[in-house]
């Protein structure tokens, strides 16, 4: 054997250097799974209805309060001044509706955290309002439930805030 060949052995593939090369792949493959499954579980759960299993039995329930709401023929506005969110309820005819009450709901589409609850005011027949003072700028869903008597309806609304 001469010196060249052994030069070249010696720097050559051997298992020690296999073992590393096997071990770094499989470190780095692990540290990629740790920081997926740690976001995962830090990101939304990807549910989009709370109790789906008991909503989906429900569902034809469901579907006879949304034609008794269609029935009503209410007509819902939103619109937002000055700061505050303005609904506006009327009878299709154009006539206000008399609401005894409204809750207002503000949903982000991109993250349920920042969902909330607004307090809302009479602001004429037909009319509430509500503050919307600190609001992330963006895309919302206003969700709108209205109640007179014994009649309700449900609404999800589209809104900008700049």
């Amino acid at each position: 054997m001469t010196i060249a060949s052994e030069i070249v052995s010696r720097r050559g593939l051997t298992g020690g250097k296999v073992a590393l090369i096997l071990a770094g792949f499989f470190l780095t493959i692990t540290a990629v799974d740790v920081v997926m499954i740690t976001s995962a579980l830090n990101s939304q759960t990807g549910l989009v209805a709370e109790h789906p299993y008991e909503r989906g039995l429900a569902f034809n329930d469901i579907l006879a309060r949304e034609a008794a709401q269609d029935r009503l023929g209410w007509k819902l506005g939103v619109a937002l001044e000055g700061g505050r969110l303005s609904v506006a309820i009327d009878d299709g005819q154009g006539q206000p509706v008399a609401a005894d009450r409204l809750a207002l709901r503000l949903l982000r589409t991109s993250d349920a955290r920042l969902d909330r609850t607004l307090e809302t005011v009479p602001a004429g027949e037909g009319r509430f309002e509500a503050e919307i003072a600190g609001v992330e700028p963006g895309l919302w869903q206003v969700a709108v439930t209205v109640y007179r008597g014994e009649d309700r309806l449900d609404r999800v609304e589209t809104l900008v805030i700049p």
